[in-house]
Parts: structure tokens; C-alpha cells; sequence
């Protein structure tokens, strides 16, 4: 956030340190909601959300600084909030992962109950209790089909340190020599692998890649939902 306003970019900080920052919140909340949210974080969190709207909302941090956590001196001459450790993206990658999980369970139950509800055969009934706690079966595939990778042997064949990026060019050229250029998964799997990968590059990533494991667990939780609503297809 420091950086998006010092370079101006208050729009961006806005998103990060203050919207973004919220929805770190809730979800962390929803999460925990049968055991509780662990005091210790909740602390810093308000801690570390005063230091952010301090330049933004100077006298309302000031209040929560000196009212709330009865420090001794202004929040102005405070610390800005550094990470203690450095981040874990396979944590970052899982949370993201399961948020849009749970995200797409919701909607397809959503859409499920609206079409149901305008159903014209009055004696359809919903194939679970949308009142009742509900749970997910989810399988994760140890390693990658065949032809994914091809794809991500093409992707380390185009891959330039010089220039640390990925030839597009090279990467058509490869699967057309590898004849995968016509399978309409190809393209985007490698996109998506590149997207993935590209705050990692040039490191190790393409030997053992958690990021793009979350492909995988998307293509299972995919036929998985298929199966429990074979009429969302």
C-alpha cells in the first residue's frame, strides 16, 4: 500500500489496504466460524488496519492507536506494518483456491434451487436440504495428465532467462511440433500456467509446481460437481 500512494496509485492502495484488507477479514472469520477467530489475530489485525488507514483517516487511527491499545505515542510516529516472515505462496494459493471453491459450490446450489423454484413440475423436490450443513468431497490428482505435461515441458523449452518470460511464438511453434496446437485445452492451460508462475520465474517452480496443482484440483472439484448436479452441465 505505501508503494500505490507514494506513487499515487490511491486508488490501488485503497484496494489493498482497505477493501482487500476487509475481505482478509471475513473470510478468515467464516472459516473459523465453529472454533472462533484466534484474539492474538484479531489484534494485529486491527493493529495493522489503523497503520493503514492512517494516512487516509488520520484522526480515526489516532483514536483506535491512543483509545484502543493505549500506546504511548501518536500513531504517526509508528511503524509501518512489515511481514514477519516471508509469505507463503502454496498458503496464499490454497485460500484463494477455497474461497473460489466455496464460491462455486454456492452459486451452483443457487442456480440449482432458482430452476427448481420456476420448475413447472410442482413435485420436483431439490436433491439436498438446503437448511442442512453440507459438505464436499474434494480429489486432488498427485501428479499431471500426459498431455499437461507436454504443455508445461513446452513452456520450460520457450522459457528465456535473458528476457525472463515465455516466447509465445516458441510455446505455438513447440505444441505444433508436439501436434497439441489443435487441442483446444493446450492454449489455455498454458496460459493459465504462465499467470500462475510468472512472480516465480526464473526459481525451480516448473520441477515441482504447488501453483498450478490448484489446475488440478479445479478439473476434480469440476467432475465432482458434475456429478452431484448433473443438471448444471
Amino acid at each position: 500500500m505505501l508503494t500505490r500512494r507514494c506513487s499515487t496509485n490511491y486508488k490501488d492502495a485503497l484496494k489493498y489496504g482497505f477493501y482487500e484488507f476487509q475481505t482478509a477479514r471475513d473470510w478468515y472469520r467464516e472459516v473459523t466460524s465453529d472454533v472462533g477467530m484466534h484474539v492474538d489475530l484479531v489484534v494485529y489485525w486491527i493493529r495493522c488496519a489503523a497503520l493503514l488507514a492512517t494516512p487516509i483517516a488520520p484522526h480515526f487511527a489516532e483514536h483506535i492507536w491512543m483509545s484502543i491499545f493505549q500506546e504511548p505515542t501518536s500513531i504517526q510516529v509508528a511503524l509501518w506494518p512489515t511481514p514477519k516472515e516471508p509469505v507463503d505462496r502454496t498458503v496464499v494459493e490454497t485460500a484463494a483456491y477455497m474461497r473460489e471453491t466455496i464460491k462455486s459450490i454456492r452459486d451452483a446450489e443457487a442456480t440449482l434451487m432458482k430452476r427448481i423454484t420456476k420448475s413447472k413440475d410442482k413435485n420436483k423436490s431439490a436433491p439436498f436440504d438446503p437448511k442442512k450443513p453440507k459438505s464436499v468431497r474434494i480429489y486432488v490428482a498427485t501428479e499431471f495428465p500426459a498431455w499437461q505435461n507436454q504443455c508445461v515441458q513446452v513452456i520450460k523449452d520457450a522459457y528465456s532467462e535473458a528476457t525472463n518470460s515465455v516466447d509465445d511464438a516458441r510455446v505455438r511453434e513447440l505444441l505444433g511440433k508436439a501436434g497439441m496446437l489443435k487441442d483446444k485445452r493446450a492454449m489455455p492451460f498454458v496460459q493459465t500456467f504462465k499467470v500462475r508462475n510468472t512472480p516465480f520465474m526464473p526459481s525451480n517452480l516448473y520441477q515441482c509446481c504447488m501453483c498450478c496443482r490448484n489446475g488440478l484440483r479445479n478439473l476434480a472439484l469440476k467432475r465432482r460437481s458434475d456429478a452431484l448436479y448433473p443438471s448444471l452441465k
